[in-house]
This record gives C-alpha cells, sequence and structure tokens, in this order.
C-alpha cells in the first residue's frame, strides 16, 4: 500500500502543476481555443491576380499569398512585408475570434489594410456567429462515467480486468482527442503538433499500457500503473472541457465526436482512480489469502519445538 500511497502522491502533484500551469492557449494543439464564432475572408478590394488572403483554422489566423511582383506589407505592429513569391501565417486581433462574443446567428464586421508597393487593398470579412451546445448532458454523461467505472469494476470478479478495459479506453479516448486537435492545426507541422498537444500523455499512454500488460500477465500491480496513468491523463484533459460549452471547436471532426472523447478521457478516467484503490485492496487480501492458505510464508511451531528438542538430547 505504501506505493499505492506514492501514486496518489504523484497524481496529486502533476495535476497541480498541470492546473496552475495551464492557459486557455496551451490547451490545444497549435494554441487553439474553443469559441462561439468562425471568422471568414469575404473580399479582397480591389482584387489583384495573385495576392490571395484567407482565414484558416476557422479564423484564429490569417493566411497571405504572394503571387504578385510587388512586396506586401502587412500591419501587424511595426508591418511585416512579404516578398513577391513569399507567404505570412498570422493572428491578427481584429478578424480572431478568440475572446469576441458573437450571438448565435449574428454577423460582425471586420477589415484590414494591407499596403500592395503603395497601393492600398482592403480586405474585409465577417465573425459569424454559431450555437453552443447545452452543456448539462455533457457534465451528466461525464458524471456518470466516473461512478460507473467503480460500480461495475466491483461487481466483477475480476475487477482488475475491468479497470485494465476502462484505462485502454481512457487511453484511446485521449489519442483520439488528440490526433483531432492536431490535425486541425494547419499553421504548423504535423508531427511537432501533435508531440506538443500529447503534452504528460507521453508518459501516461506508456504507464497505461504497461499496467495493461502485467495485469494480464497475472501481476496485481498493473492496477496501480492503469489508475496512476488514467488519472493524470483525466487532470490533463481538464482545460478540453471548454468544448462542452463552446459551438467552434478545435478538432479535424465532428464537434459531437470530440464532446464524447473529452467526456470519456476525463470520466472514465476519474472513475479509474476512484475504483483502483478498492481493486488494489482487494487484490491485496485476495494474495494474503492465498499465501496463507498454501502455508508457504507460515512458521511450523510443533516443528520448531521437536527441533529444539532434539537438539537439547544431543
Amino acid at each position: 500500500m505504501r506505493a499505492l500511497r506514492w501514486s496518489a502522491l504523484l497524481v496529486l502533484v502533476a495535476g497541480g502543476l498541470l492546473l496552475t500551469g495551464a492557459s486557455p492557449a496551451a490547451a490545444h494543439a497549435g494554441g487553439l481555443t474553443a469559441t462561439d464564432a468562425r471568422s471568414v475572408v469575404v473580399a479582397v478590394t480591389p482584387a489583384v491576380p495573385g495576392l490571395a488572403v484567407q482565414a484558416i483554422e476557422d479564423g484564429a489566423r490569417l493566411r497571405l499569398r504572394n503571387g504578385t511582383s510587388s512586396p506586401v506589407t502587412v500591419p501587424t505592429g511595426d508591418g511585416v512585408v512579404v516578398a513577391p513569391g513569399g507567404e505570412l501565417t498570422w493572428v491578427d486581433s481584429r478578424s480572431s475570434p478568440e475572446g469576441r462574443t458573437v450571438a448565435a446567428g449574428d454577423r460582425q464586421a471586420w477589415s484590414l489594410v494591407l499596403n500592395l508597393g503603395g497601393t492600398p487593398v482592403t480586405v474585409t470579412g465577417e465573425l459569424v456567429g454559431e450555437r453552443p451546445p447545452a452543456p448539462l448532458p455533457w457534465w451528466a454523461a461525464a458524471l456518470m462515467t466516473a461512478v460507473g467505472v467503480p460500480l461495475v469494476s466491483r461487481r466483477l470478479r475480476r475487477p482488475e480486468l475491468a479497470l485494465t478495459a476502462a484505462g485502454l479506453i481512457v487511453m484511446a479516448a485521449s489519442a483520439g482527442h488528440v490526433l483531432g486537435s492536431t490535425l486541425a492545426v494547419e499553421s504548423a507541422p504535423v508531427v511537432s503538433t501533435f508531440l506538443s498537444a500529447c503534452g504528460i500523455n507521453l508518459l501516461n499512454w506508456p504507464l497505461i499500457v504497461g499496467g495493461a500488460v502485467a495485469v494480464l500477465r497475472g501481476r496485481p500491480a498493473g492496477v496501480l500503473a492503469i489508475c496512476a496513468g488514467a488519472a493524470l491523463t483525466a487532470v490533463f484533459v481538464l482545460p478540453d472541457v471548454t468544448s462542452l460549452h463552446r459551438a467552434v471547436l478545435p478538432f479535424a471532426g465532428p464537434p459531437a465526436l470530440e464532446r464524447v472523447l473529452v467526456v470519456l478521457t476525463l470520466g472514465a478516467g476519474v472513475g479509474v482512480a476512484v475504483a483502483g484503490a478498492s481493486a488494489l485492496r482487494t487484490l491485496a487480501q485476495q494474495s494474503g489469502a492465498g499465501t496463507t492458505a498454501t502455508g508457504i510464508a507460515q512458521p511450523d511451531p510443533a516443528a520448531g519445538d521437536a527441533e529444539g528438542l532434539e537438539d537439547r538430547r544431543a
């Protein structure tokens, strides 16, 4: 049980670090955040052949491609010059939906002016509000999952197998969430974005897999690794619960799928962590009972007395 206490301490310390160090911008791959609006470019006036401006990542960033023969100055702080044939991706507060309040169905216009070799070019766009989901059913699903895992595992003869299955589900849901978040990023390389988005999951997932292998080999201590990995995975997904409240999600797939993955990661992860302590106690009791039944470690008082009597007679 000492190992269990150390594991609990590890989970609490890591969880505290994650909660105090994580910010909404760091919660998703590429620094993207869930919002209630998406931004689009409507027009570039006057239209210049070879000059293209588009909103990417639901408007979180703008991308300019300069296919003209003149440099383009972009109004970002001191101004950034994009040479002919060049490209620029940047975050612009005028077009970004982050931190903006736009009611569902409403539209808010935005604009910025580029300088194309001395000629002003106006880029206009819109922020389009979308209806957010009802968060209560999603939170209820997470709570039911967290409560259901301990209840089911306690009613099985092999609770460690139930926790192993639940831990693998947590890992799979977390991996799907990270992968979908990564594929939503267009402004950074896929591999580096994925590794950055994984964060502490690069430790959590191998911990869960290693624990599952140990359990399947008949080593009850593997449950400890599964519980620790699942608990840390649940803590790491906490900043992403904004997906249960927001309409536009930084996820390459249906928003409902992202919410299901977050609910499974959080709910099942908490459930495995809660059920783990009880399962470990049960396994420890069974192990102790088995040792007593076989008599492997039990001294025989009668045998000891007989040996002592023989020694005295000699």
